[in-house]
Formats: structure tokens, C-alpha cells, sequence
């Protein structure tokens, strides 16, 4: 009991210090005519397609949290997705869709039901969103529930070019 109040604390500090962090994120972005930024690939980003790039953040449930990134590219004018995984894995996005409300999708849980995540902006650099366990197995009841907090991943930076006079 005492370490569920403890994660439940967590969470709730954890998600006022975000939208606390992303309303910052908001204040300091540039204007609208100060073009386009680059997304993760070093193109810019696509009004259109907001959610394009690479996103990692925090994923919070009861059981505790941990770190997770998702990969959003856009083929034929529809996004397509992968989660991204530590060991550097990656698992496709399963019935990807975008709305006015943000991107949804499924994956399948490896011990039984199907994971539904649901993501909407909070900036044009940060998203936040749920994700809960629908169809669990019977020894994970009530359904496994969560809240995520992402950050959108700037371009690598370019290599310094040498300067001075080359001889």
C-alpha cells in the first residue's frame, strides 16, 4: 500500500514538473516566421505531419517508470511507426491513426491482450499520452494502465568544418 502511494506521488509530480516544462517548451519556441525547425532527420518539419520524427520520454504506471521511443515517418501522405526499444529493437505500430485529437495505435502484448497508445501534441516539440492494456490476461486485472510524457529528438548536430588556413 505505502509503495503504491509512493508511485502514485511519483506520477502526479512527475506529470505536473512536465506540463510545467512543456508550457517553457511553448513560451521559447520560435515564431511562426522564423521557419521551419529541423526535425530528427535534419528536415524540416512538416506542417502537415507534425508528429514526424523521433520521440522519447518517459512511459509512468503503477508498477513504476522507465524510458520509451517511438519513430514516426510518413509514407503515401499516412504516418507509419515503430516503438523503439533500449536493446535497439524496434516493434511496428499496428492500425496508426491521426485525428484532430492526436496519433493512436496497437501493439501486441508478448504475455496476452493488445497495448492502445494515444498521443497528442502539447508543443511542437512535446506530446504527451496514455496507454492501457486492452484484453489482458486474467493475472493482470485490473488492465495495466500508463501515462507518457515525449520529447521530440533534435537533429544531430552537423561535424565542425575546420577553419583557419589550410597550407
Amino acid at each position: 500500500m505505502k509503495r503504491q502511494v509512493v508511485v502514485a506521488l511519483a506520477a502526479v509530480f512527475t506529470l505536473l514538473t512536465a506540463s510545467t516544462s512543456l508550457a517553457q517548451i511553448a513560451r521559447r519556441s520560435p515564431g511562426t516566421d522564423a521557419g521551419p525547425a529541423p526535425a530528427n532527420n535534419g528536415t524540416p518539419r512538416d506542417p502537415r505531419f507534425p508528429y514526424a520524427g523521433v520521440w522519447r520520454g518517459t512511459r509512468i504506471m503503477p508498477i513504476g517508470s522507465d524510458q520509451i521511443g517511438f519513430r514516426f515517418t510518413v509514407a503515401d501522405d499516412k504516418y507509419t511507426g515503430v516503438t523503439l526499444h533500449p536493446n535497439g529493437g524496434t516493434a511496428p505500430q499496428n492500425a496508426l491513426t491521426a485525428t484532430a485529437a492526436g496519433l493512436s495505435w496497437e501493439q501486441p502484448n508478448s504475455g496476452g491482450g493488445t497495448w492502445v497508445f494515444r498521443v497528442r501534441l502539447a508543443g511542437p516539440d512535446s506530446m504527451v499520452g496514455t496507454l492501457v492494456l486492452r484484453d489482458p490476461p486474467p493475472n493482470l486485472t485490473p488492465a495495466p494502465t500508463g501515462t507518457m510524457v515525449l520529447l521530440r529528438q533534435a537533429a544531430p548536430a552537423a561535424s565542425p568544418r575546420p577553419t583557419g588556413n589550410p597550407r
